[in-house]
């Protein structure tokens, strides 16, 4: 009974504290792992996107220039 280990002995201590370390290393990497499925679905939703902005900013400056080109007959032309 000498050598029966109780639940406060420095090795269970020891343990139950590396136990611990290991837990929050895996929240970190768990949440490590979430920030980046997060930061790839913002991404594809980027290049989703990504077109149409494109096509949009087009239209708005084929605009412009129509616009301004209507101008400059309206006060230039006959």
């Amino acid at each position: 009974m000498a050598d029966t280990a109780s639940p406060t002995t420095p090795d269970f201590e020891e343990q139950v504290a590396r136990i611990r370390r290991m837990n929050v290393e895996t929240q970190k990497f768990v949440e490590e792992g979430l920030k980046l499925a997060a930061e790839a679905r913002k991404l594809n939703r980027d290049a989703t996107i990504a077109p149409y902005t494109a096509l949009f900013t087009a239209f708005t400056a084929g605009a412009a220039v129509v616009g301004a080109v209507a101008a400059l007959l309206k006060l230039y032309g006959p």
